[in-house]
């Protein structure tokens, strides 16, 4: 009894002194200062911040971009406004992509030869919107200028309009009715037509709404080209 009595307590002081030499090893190899996550590392190639949603407008006036997906196609607002025999046809036709194509002889009023060359490339040039318009006013003129350094300048007070040799300017007949900006001018064949520009009703789209009539029965066609507010270059981190 009395030789186990003092084994124990020498079996529990080897273990304690076992414990003390584990523990200055493990401190021998642990880095000095204090544990810290590594910091996290750049990720190559990050992808740019999405841009910011442009706010919405309460004036058609600034700078706009070309939305061809909610645009009209002239090409089948054409066909559709024959095939209802006077009416604007079945359905609003999307262009999509681009330019519907080129000339399908004429659109004006003059057909079957009537026309001269330079006035279908008129009018193709009229069913070819710009991919951006810039619309600003100074008193009672309203400047649309375009990415093919084209300018129309819109009379609103009823002043006599210049006439220009020049095709990239031209001053033409307008009003305002309410908020929307009327036109009064002759298509490239010489007949009547107007354009409407307006603000959509949330701000963030601009209208440009073609009013003219085609073929020999002076067929009504309302053809609509859209813009959107353009988003900001995006950036990368």
């Amino acid at each position: 009894m009395k030789a186990s009595w003092y084994f124990k307590p020498a079996v529990l002081a080897g273990l304690a002194a076992l414990a003390l030499l584990l523990a200055e090893v493990a401190r021998a190899q642990a880095p000095s200062g204090p544990i810290t996550a590594a910091p996290a590392q750049p990720v190559a190639g990050t992808a740019p911040n999405p841009a910011p949603t442009p706010p919405p407008r309460t004036t058609m006036l600034g700078a706009w971009k070309f939305n061809p997906d909610d645009s009209d196609d002239p090409r089948k607002r054409r066909q559709n406004s024959q095939d209802a025999n006077g009416g604007y046809g079945g359905g609003r036709g999307r262009m999509g992509g681009g330019y519907p194509g080129g000339g399908h002889g004429g659109y004006g009023g003059r057909r079957g030869g009537g026309e001269s060359d330079e006035e279908r490339q008129k009018m193709r040039d009229l069913f070819t919107p710009a991919r951006a318009i810039t619309l600003s006013m100074t008193g009672a003129e309203v400047d649309l200028a375009d990415d093919r350094d084209r300018k129309r300048a819109f009379m609103t007070d009823g002043r006599k309009l210049q006439k220009s040799k020049d095709e990239n300017y031209q001053e033409v007949a307008a009003k305002f009715d309410g908020n929307r900006l009327v036109t009064d001018e002759k298509d490239p064949s010489g007949n009547k037509m107007s354009r409407t520009f307006e603000l959509s009703y949330d701000g963030r789209q601009l209208y440009e709404t073609l009013h003219m009539t085609t073929g020999r029965s002076n067929t009504p066609l309302v053809i609509r080209y859209v813009y959107d507010i353009p988003t900001p270059p995006q950036t990368r981190q």
